[in-house]
């Protein structure tokens, strides 16, 4: 008995011995990796941004708010149609850029060994971030993202100044972008990055016009001419649209365009072309109208555009079909629709206006020519030039004609593609000096909870964030202003 003792325990040492040294190499799963490379992060934050882009901002009250589409037939006419926010509104877009998307592109920029996909993940940084200032104003920066043991156990971080912290630091993400795509291999990433498939030329066009925005953002407020004079002298931008860069969709179950599943799993999609775009579009007899909504197909006025005033359909008869009026064309909603991060259009523009400003090296009157055709482009539309000559840019008296035609057109350019870049922007093109939108182009709602004239400027802090994060600032009105926007 004693001998069959001593062999069970020298069997179950030599067991032990064997499971130190090879038990963790017998328990991994060949089918899935212990942790994830750069390959899967990368590919992980691109998802995420897809539906964060398409469906968390241009698809919820900046669809509204930028008032290319209006409340439709079928449902009580909602929140965001009479300027009501909640905070709970904006925990999904919260959560998901900061837990999802910025968690995953910071473990890149702090682990990986790449130049390639450190420089990739500052760029999109950059413009997550940037997407988060623009709407809340001061966020979590320095300390965001920063829950790990090895970063600080961070878990309630405090709010950054966007002014004075934030706005200065996305520069510094951007150039810091810019010195790893310098270093980089066109072949160091493949096919998990699903924007440009590991182009670095084309990254670092990105990357340099997203920087022109972010420098063109503060210029009512805070002039950015040296830096923006240097930046169009020595950088390289998105110029054509095959420098776009966009997340692809095959429309196949699973992989279909953003908005358009999040509509078609609900209610589908039921709003209306809003008389405040369609006004202007007929008033400068615009063949894009009819590129962006369908005609009507039934009623008084089949075969022609009908839009609604913006925040009416409770005065339209409740039982008349949707095709009495324009919606959505397969343009502006499809499965297969890409999700645009920054259209070349939206960069000539925004060259056309640093020359108007800060005399660049660059020709206001080209640059302002070229953001429309490429507009027209994308759209498969002839005739820009006659459109274009009709505009008469050239023409413009002073700074404030240029800058006010500039913007109309490039508020009119991001319909369909980038509906809130279209909001924003039309929050900093309301200015002091001309008020384009307040008394010209933007309609209050008859419901608007909100004065005459008054607009949304800006999203609430998530309902989420102030109850879990003692640092929270203070509650914020939908009418305070960006620091940017005066």
């Amino acid at each position: 008995m004693k001998n069959k003792i001593n062999i069970f325990l020298i069997l179950l040492l030599a067991l032990n011995f064997s499971c130190n040294d090879g038990l963790e190499e017998v328990n991994i799963d060949p089918n899935t990796f212990p942790s994830a490379g750069d390959a899967q992060v990368l590919s992980s934050a691109i998802g995420f941004m897809g539906y964060i882009v398409e469906q968390d901002l241009n698809g919820n009250e900046s669809f509204l708010w930028s008032q290319y589409y209006t409340w439709g037939i079928g449902v009580s006419i909602g929140n965001e149609e009479r300027f009501v926010s909640s905070p709970g509104d904006f925990n999904g877009y919260w959560q998901r850029a900061y837990a999802n998307s910025l968690a995953d592109l910071n473990y890149i920029t702090k682990n990986s060994t790449s130049p390639a996909y450190r420089g990739i993940a500052n760029v999109l940084k950059g413009y997550l971030f940037q997407g988060l200032v623009d709407h809340f104003g001061d966020i979590p920066f320095t300390e965001a993202i920063s829950g790990a043991i090895e970063d600080g156990s961070i878990l309630t971080p405090n709010f950054d100044s966007a002014e004075s912290v934030i706005y200065p630091g996305l520069v510094t993400i951007l150039d810091e972008a810019l010195t790893d795509l310098a270093l980089a291999e066109q072949d160091e990433v493949g096919e998990d990055d699903f924007i440009f498939e590991g182009d670095i030329t084309k990254w670092t066009k990105f990357a340099n016009s997203l920087k022109l925005r972010i420098l063109m953002r503060t210029s009512e407020v805070s002039s950015q001419g040296t830096a923006i004079q240097t930046l169009i002298n020595s950088g390289t931008f998105i110029e054509s649209i095959s420098d776009m860069p966009f997340i692809p969709y095959s429309g196949n179950s699973g992989d279909e365009n953003p908005m358009f599943a999040r509509a078609e799993n609900g209610v589908g999609m039921f709003y209306f072309a809003s008389n405040a775009t369609l006004n202007v579009l007929e008033s400068l007899n615009d063949p894009r109208a009819e590129v962006l909504y369908t005609k009507a197909t039934t009623g008084t006025f089949a075969g022609a555009l009908r839009g609604i005033d913006q925040g009416t359909i409770d005065d339209e008869p409740f039982t008349a079909p949707d095709s009495d009026y324009s919606m959505a064309s397969e343009y502006s909603y499809s499965s297969t629709n890409p999700v645009i991060l920054m259209s070349p259009w939206e960069v000539w523009f925004l060259r056309a206006e640093a020359d108007a400003r800060y005399s660049t090296s660059d020709d206001a009157e080209m640059a302002f020519s070229k953001a429309i055709e490429l507009n027209f482009d994308y759209m498969e539309l002839s005739g820009a030039s006659s459109y274009i000559s009709s505009l008469d840019f050239a023409g413009a008296a002073n700074l404030e004609e240029q800058i006010d035609l500039i913007a109309v057109q490039k508020w009119i350019s991001l319909n369909g593609t980038q509906e809130d870049e279209g909001w924003i922007e039309s929050r900093r093109f309301d200015r002091p000096a001309s008020r384009l939108f307040t008394n010209g182009i933007f309609q209050t709602p008859p419901l608007s909870v909100l004065p005459n004239g008054t607009f949304p400027s800006a999203w609430l802090y998530p309902e989420s964030e102030r109850s879990l994060n003692p640092n929270a600032l203070p509650q914020r009105s939908i009418t305070d202003a960006i620091f940017w926007d005066n």
